[in-house]
């Protein structure tokens, strides 16, 4: 079964390290990565409306990014429709360890969990299967 990853983060270096790291442990796997969150939202927009898949797209999303914050990505990415919005597990990936960041993240609905950088492989055969 091919997993769809979404990367959603302005440093090309953190997007290329965690694609490698998902296309080395995840088989099958096909990683889509966006330095311009605004692209990501296209994408989404554009790719998911009328294709509704069974299988959960993840997308990790970061939070400090310089034209749309990860907070302003998950404000557009809440108005999708529920058939968008159903096919996704979102889970932020920041470097950042400030409390308020961590806490938001969780109290936030479309936010799965808040993940540290670097991610692992654990973590990521964790949320594969």
């Amino acid at each position: 079964m091919t997993k769809l990853f979404i990367l959603v983060d302005d440093d090309p270096l953190n997007n290329l390290l965690l694609k490698k790291t998902i296309e080395k442990n995840c088989e099958g796997s096909n990683v889509k990565d966006f330095i311009e969150p605004e692209l990501a939202l296209l994408y989404i927009e554009n790719e998911f409306e009328e294709k509704y898949s069974e299988s959960k797209i993840i997308l990790f999303l970061d939070i400090n990014m310089p034209t749309l914050t990860g907070w302003d990505f998950l404000e557009e990415f809440e108005k999708f429709s529920p058939v968008i919005k159903n096919q996704f597990k979102i889970y932020i990936l920041s470097s950042s360890i400030d409390p308020a960041d961590i806490k938001r993240a969780k109290q936030n609905p479309l936010v799965l969990d808040f993940i540290e950088k670097p991610i692992n492989k654990n973590f990521l055969l964790k949320i594969f299967i």
